[in-house]
């Protein structure tokens, strides 16, 4: 297991609204793709909230006020009625939007100004001591990272393709605690938008404890985590030396002989550990006359049944008194304090008034924006798009191409296509697919089309779930990315970058394959693609790529994680319940 690492340096606000319109509004994307987008960046930035990490909320929150009051209204389908409907929908969304971004701000802005004073600090030390080090080379993944404003949060960073484990086990408990909070909403009888409401315009009653309770359970798994990760390759464990040694005082340690530097945080690659010498039986000749030591002269031992009324200087009498009664024992018979036979005046009381507790030194009440004093655990971006964006893992259950493909049975021995919606959430800026949901579809030989998508949105909407790409299957056909699966992958990376499509090919080699368009050229070349034919061709290559590849990839499979299928066909039948 990889140590954490720290965040990088806080962004400012004009850095963060300046990163929200880096985006590019093209007209050919159908406007329902465009509105998604607005509704999966309000989700999106809902988990970034509940979470800590502000920079990310903010700048997702700022896109999508910008996509919705500058962007949506110039697009051609914005004046049919249908389109006017849609806009005026999305448009409410927008005063909780600016009440978030309201409350953020201050959050963003003090922890950018505590960094720049730091800094001044620290170059104002190193011109002292000779030299201007401010300037300090920076890796080929610090420049990527500083593009990413979910890094720079105060966060410890790690790789989650080394850390599945950790990464799961808090996507466990996480969704776990979200469906709790949404079992306790639809018991007491709140409908769909009030429970949408609570999730967030109420986030800001009581944040402070949440966070605070939500990161030291964090820490608790990374601790965790981290201890043992301190076994060693032979199977023996040394975390008990360890935890000893750290919970040592000094006075302790320079008696002992161990007064070296202290052991500091456990690395991934070795611990300083206090040589301890293996301990070896005793050897003992009792012919051998060994000296004698002259111990230290010591004063005589009082009498131990006997305790003197007036034991200073008092002789201990030849024979014991009789006992006294209980009754007489408490308060012992002391006829003088002590501190009055040694001349011993006892300090004087302090002054009355100084009992009442000084004034503090200030009386501002903690500010809202106050966060926690932890810091979040926050998972590095697992890949980088062509153009340098960052983009974060998503982790799919190794489990779900299987139970896709028996629902697909029929259809797959029919010759006829079957597709599904990978639908998830985001935790800790890593993304985990948490449910297949089956529309209701039309399927051929070459083709599955989704029909009724509202009820597809509806019900995400309604979950908090976020829809990170699709899976379908080549009954007749090799693994690969049709010109058709193309335009239907753009549409899903509109959306979420880090969208894949999952091929099911069960008859040949390879018989899967997880794939997303390459950025650029793949996506902005499709977007622009206006051919309507099943199968046509495009001017250029490198239009897709392998998204579990490495290096390169961003998808990891893993064992261990629970999701569940909704079946959104008539007829079909559901049992995940509240």
């Amino acid at each position: 297991m990889m140590e954490a690492e720290e965040g990088g340096r806080p962004r400012s606000v004009q850095e963060l609204s300046k990163e929200s319109q880096d985006f590019h509004f093209n007209k050919n994307v159908p406007l329902k793709h465009w509105l998604r987008t607005a509704k999966t960046l309000n989700t999106e930035a809902g988990f970034y909230l509940r979470e800590g990490n502000f920079p990310q909320a903010f700048m997702l929150f700022m896109r999508q006020s910008d996509l919705i009051m500058n962007y949506i209204n110039g697009h051609p389908e914005a004046k049919t009625p249908e389109g006017k409907i849609a806009i005026k929908k999305a448009v409410k969304d927008l005063p909780v939007v600016f009440m978030h971004l309201e409350k953020i701000k201050p959050i963003i802005q003090r922890d950018y100004d505590e960094w720049q004073a730091k800094e001044a600090r620290r170059r104002e030390l190193y011109e002292k001591q000779g030299g201007d080090k401010s300037q300090k080379a920076q890796t080929a993944y610090g420049r990527h990272a500083a593009r990413d404003p979910a890094l720079s949060a105060k966060s410890k960073l790690l790789d989650a393709g080394e850390n599945l484990g950790l990464a799961v086990d808090l996507a466990r408990r996480e969704i776990k605690r979200r469906d709790d909070d949404k079992r306790a909403s639809r018991q007491a009888g709140m409908s769909a938008e009030e429970e949408q409401q609570r999730r967030t315009a109420g986030f800001w009653n009581n944040w402070t404890d949440e966070l605070a309770k939500r990161q030291a359970e964090d820490e608790e798994f990374f601790r965790t985590q981290m201890e043992s990760s301190r076994r060693k390759p032979d199977g023996t464990d040394d975390s008990h030396i360890h935890d000893f040694v750290q919970k040592m005082s000094r006075a302790e340690r320079e008696r002992d002989g161990l007064s070296g530097p202290r052991p500091g945080p456990p690395t991934a690659a070795h611990y300083h550990y206090p040589s301890i010498s293996k301990s070896t039986p005793l050897q003992y000749d009792a012919t051998v006359a060994r000296p004698r030591r002259e111990a230290a002269p010591q004063p005589p031992r009082p009498p131990k049944d006997f305790v003197s009324e007036d034991y200073l200087g008092a002789p201990a009498p030849p024979s014991l008194p009789e006992l006294p009664s209980k009754e007489q024992l408490w308060p012992p018979p002391t006829p003088e304090p002590l501190y009055q036979q040694h001349h011993y005046q006892p300090p004087a009381p302090p002054p009355k008034e100084l009992e009442v507790p000084p004034e503090p030194t200030y009386q501002t009440p903690t500010p809202p924006e106050r966060r926690p004093g932890r810091e979040t655990l926050t998972f590095k971006p697992a890949a980088y798009l062509e153009s340098g964006d960052p983009i974060r893992c998503v982790i799919v259950p190794v489990g779900l191409r299987e139970d896709f493909l028996k629902l697909a049975a029929e259809n797959t021995r029919r010759g006829l296509e079957m597709c599904g919606i990978l639908c998830g959430t985001a935790v800790n800026n890593a993304l985990f697919v948490t449910c297949l949901v089956i529309p209701e579809q039309t399927c051929t030989s070459d083709t599955c089309e989704t029909e009724n998508e509202g009820a597809i949105f509806d019900y995400c909407i309604q979950e908090d779930l976020l829809q990170l790409g699709w899976i379908h299957t080549h009954p007749t056909q090799t693994c690969f990315m049709s010109s058709r699966d193309l335009h239907t992958q753009a549409g899903y990376q509109v959306m979420l970058p880090e969208s894949i499509a999952i091929v099911c090919a069960p008859k040949f080699e390879p018989s899967y394959g997880i794939f997303r368009l390459t950025n650029p050229p793949g996506l902005p070349h499709i977007l622009q693609c206006s051919q309507q034919n099943t199968f046509h061709q495009h001017s250029i290559d490198n239009l897709y790529t392998g998204a579990a590849e490495r290096p390169g990839g961003h998808v990891y499979e893993t064992e261990g994680f629970d999701y569940y299928v909704h079946d959104l066909r008539p007829g079909a039948k559901n049992t995940k319940t509240y």
